[in-house]
């Protein structure tokens, strides 16, 4: 069996299934390697907007209910204005596809539709930039970044390697302090 490039493609979602978007505040580093301003459009989880709903710091500086076939077309005549110059996230319509399954399922269904219903936009959130989302990042690791551990709770026995390392580097010296003892004896 073979991956193929369609992997998730289609959904089985309804084109009228619910979902939400969301206007998010990122940035980008330049060439300069300072960071800019990038709004982005992202489908919401129900699970996140709930935790948005409760209080959370979040990104998102609004949110929109869309129909799924709304999103899936990228038809920006259902979003506000202030979206227009947004650009629209990295494998949107694979996320919109997950995100609208998570608002098809009972407890969403149940308890969440009424936080932003469809058609309608909430901007109420708790709208925070001290942890910025850099969109371009590139974590880099090196041997740096390890953290020895304690040697008291060492299980890899580091401790006897490092005795065996400092027996054989003392070697060398005490066999050099032995012969200079014995050369001042016989002179």
């Amino acid at each position: 069996m073979s991956a193929t490039s369609d992997y998730g493609a289609n959904w089985g979602e309804a084109p009228e299934s619910f979902l939400v978007l969301g206007l998010a505040h990122c940035f980008e580093k330049d060439d300069n390697g300072k960071l800019v301003d990038r709004f982005v459009i992202e489908p919401i989880s129900a699970n996140s907007l709930e935790c948005m709903a409760t209080g959370a710091k979040t990104c998102f500086k609004e949110v929109k209910s869309v129909t799924f076939g709304d999103a899936m077309a990228r038809d920006r005549s259902v979003l506000p204005e202030e979206w227009a110059s947004a650009s629209f996230c990295d494998e949107y319509d694979f996320r919109c596809g997950a995100c609208a399954r998570t608002w098809s399922r009972p407890h969403a269904q149940d308890n969440l539709m009424d936080i932003v219903p469809l058609g309608r936009t909430k901007n109420n959130f708790n709208y925070n930039l001290d942890e910025k989302r850099v969109l371009n990042f590139e974590n880099v690791v090196n041997d740096d970044d390890n953290i020895k551990q304690d040697i008291s709770i060492d299980v890899y026995g580091r401790a006897e390697k490092e005795e065996g390392a400092d027996a054989e580097s003392e070697a060398p010296a005490a066999k050099e302090e032995e012969e200079e003892l014995d050369s001042l004896l016989a002179a």
